[in-house]
């Protein structure tokens, strides 16, 4: 086989595992790839406000499997993301959320502004253009996209237990945003989703008062509670250079409890007798 023909099957198979189809849509994916005629079609009905939803999302379907080979697309980036930006206002709601994630992707300040703005409304969740917690999730895709203090805002007072989990997720540990953190993570009325990403959060930036807090749960609801394993697998992933009499305390109650303790609470604690940074499978 030729190395063009070595190169078209292997392109073939990559947009038929991306597309999920069959052989002869996948072709013609590959075609639009290499089409700047098609490409600029595409491009237009999206920008077109008469075309109806169903067709700008098959379009934008269509664009987002081709992105990641194909050479033509880029050279329309710039009509591209006027097209997209004209789709935000949509009446659609799924035109709007693609629209903005593929915006979001690209990086485009524009969208970035926009779901900020859309965070800060005090507008009701059900009047918002995208919900929060998909907001988030779009505005993180670019580290210097998101604001630490919005995201804080959000995990104080969260419309859903979506949005707390999306805001926690993408919180930095500091000491503006550790005491709320490890508030969430004391509350059993908040999702366990939340709540289990705490603890790698926040273990190395203040490991003395994480070790404390993480004794005195597992001390008072035992290893059997959904917590449990978090916040041991937590203080075992403490730096070995940021070790301090809290941590040590810690570690002896988790031992303590292992031998009794539920199999996900085992599995956490003999991460205990691991060097720092290896894994279970190491």
């Amino acid at each position: 086989m030729s190395k063009i023909s070595d190169y078209k099957a292997q392109r073939l198979g990559q947009v038929q595992e991306a597309s999920g189809q069959s052989g002869s849509s996948a072709r013609r994916m590959l075609d639009l790839a290499t089409s700047d005629e098609q490409i600029g079609a595409l491009i237009a009905r999206l920008a077109d406000p008469a075309t109806p939803a169903a067709e700008q999302l098959s379009a934008m379907t269509k664009l987002n499997v081709v992105s990641n080979f194909s050479k033509v697309l880029p050279t329309r980036s710039a009509e591209l993301i006027n097209a997209l930006r004209g789709l935000i206002n949509s009446d659609d709601a799924e035109v709007r959320r693609q629209a903005l994630a593929k915006l979001s992707l690209m990086g485009d300040e524009v969208a970035q502004q926009y779901l900020r703005n859309e965070l800060e409304s005090d507008k009701p969740e059900a009047e918002k253009s995208v919900p929060t917690h998909q907001a988030i999730s779009m505005l993180s895709a670019h580290d210097n996209a998101s604001d630490k203090m919005l995201l804080l805002s959000i995990a104080q007072n969260p419309p859903d237990d979506a949005s707390l989990i999306q805001a926690v997720r993408h919180l930095p540990a500091d000491a503006d945003t550790t005491p709320v953190l490890t508030k969430i993570l004391q509350d059993e009325s908040k999702p366990l989703a939340a709540r289990m990403l705490i603890p790698d959060i926040v273990n190395n930036f203040d490991p003395g008062g994480f070790s404390s807090i993480a004794k005195r749960m597992l001390e008072e609801q035992g290893a059997a509670t959904e917590i449990a394993p978090y916040l041991a697998r937590g203080v075992a992933s403490i730096e070995p250079d940021k070790d301090q009499k809290e941590v040590e305390d810690a570690r002896t109650v988790i031992r303590s409890m292992a031998p009794t303790g539920p199999d996900l609470f085992k599995e956490a604690a003999d991460q205990l007798t691991r060097p720092a940074g290896t894994g279970s499978n190491d």
